[in-house]
């Protein structure tokens, strides 16, 4: 999703008021000498230096589920967030931790390059190197059982140019707090587990989903956008955090 700088959209919105000003004076004085016809030439076209336009992200999952056909209005107790926030926080193995860390580190040069006043001028795109989070065929009954919620609906995703579309395999669980898990699964087990975040979201929630992963199956826990892994807990209930 690409958003303009304030200023562009300052200065064009400008030029248009100041435009149709113009066009509507040179319309009364065209009028008054008799000169009707001129009033319906066209308006001049604007130009947009592409250079100006931004990331509104800064930083974008390469893999996205196969998409279905979504349904014309989300049920209530549908999850449905933006496409560019897919696995924007989510659980990876530890096993993959190194290279996890290596790529944060990465990300942390590229967006510090990249950040400007409105936005970002390029967008990191992240290639995870992605294998079974629970290898078995009733992965996702093991999951809910770990959580202690059962699995709701597979996850909408939209964008501002097409409409939502349901994940294909996908499954979701209300936690509360404005924290939801998300993610879908093959025949030998759960590919993806993503967290979305809302407004004002219970830190509390999602610390102690983490920890209840942290210690069943290994995952660590990360968060992009942040800069932020969440990789252990410790035997007195503290979180171990890693930043590059």
């Amino acid at each position: 999703v690409f958003i303009a700088s304030w200023n562009c959209r300052t200065d064009i919105e400008l030029i248009r008021i100041l435009g149709t000003i113009m066009r509507r004076l040179f319309s009364a004085v065209c009028a008054f000498l008799g000169l009707s016809g001129a009033s319906h030439a066209s308006p001049p076209v604007q130009m947009l230096d592409p250079k100006t336009i931004l990331f509104s992200v800064p930083t974008l999952s390469h893999d996205i589920a196969e998409l279905l056909p979504g349904p014309t209005k989300a049920a209530q107790d549908d999850l449905v967030f933006h496409e560019d926030d897919w696995t924007q926080v989510e659980f990876l193995p530890r096993a993959i931790l190194p290279e996890i860390q290596a790529m944060m580190k990465e990300f942390k040069a590229f967006e510090l390059a990249n950040r400007v006043q409105h936005g970002w001028k390029n967008v990191y795109v992240r290639k995870v190197p992605r294998g079974l989070l629970f290898r078995e065929p009733k992965a996702l009954h093991s999951l809910a059982k770990i959580l202690g919620i059962e699995p709701g609906p597979a996850p909408i995703l939209f964008s501002t140019s097409t409409t939502g579309c349901r994940v294909k395999n996908g499954f979701s669980f209300t936690l509360g707090g404005n924290i939801a898990l998300y993610g879908f699964q093959s025949q030998d087990g759960i590919m993806v587990l993503g967290a979305n975040v809302g407004q004002n979201p219970s830190d509390i929630i999602l610390t102690r989903t983490f920890a209840k992963l942290c210690v069943s199956s290994d995952l660590v826990l990360v968060d992009w956008r942040a800069q932020m892994i969440l990789v252990s807990v410790k035997s007195d209930g503290q979180i171990d955090v890693w930043c590059p």
